[in-house]
């Protein structure tokens, strides 16, 4: 259930952003580069832009409900479970680790420069 209502969820963000990108501004936007204009005689003089406000009206609410629908499906055992199992993983690769590491080599070029201390004198 979980996996089918996040494949609609991101069908869902997609097409929003698509409509939302060929609507025209005021200033001709994005509309026009992507063909948002040449939509505006398929459709005729206003009918592309009430299309397009219309369908990302639908796709707002809907996306506004999947992202509820989603969160409730989500069972908090399910995250508990989840977060145990990164935190196992992440405690493998931390002991793993703690083993000394080795120095690496330094490219050529460099040197190592030592710290000086506050004794000497000025």
């Amino acid at each position: 259930m979980y996996t089918i209502l996040l494949i609609i969820h991101v069908l869902i963000c997609i097409g929003l952003i698509i409509s939302v990108l060929l609507q025209s501004s005021k200033g001709g936007g994005l509309g026009g580069a992507f063909g948002g204009s040449g939509g505006d005689t398929l459709f005729g003089g206003q009918t592309a832009s009430n299309f397009l406000k219309k369908t990302t009206r639908v796709l707002g609410i809907s996306f506004m409900v999947i992202t509820i629908l989603l969160a409730l499906t989500l069972k908090p055992t399910q995250m508990k479970k989840e977060a145990q199992q990164v935190n196992e993983e992440l405690q493998k690769e931390i002991d793993e680790g703690e083993q000394t590491p080795q120095e690496a080599p330094l490219p050529s070029g460099f040197e190592v420069i030592p710290e000086q201390t506050e004794t000497q004198s000025e």
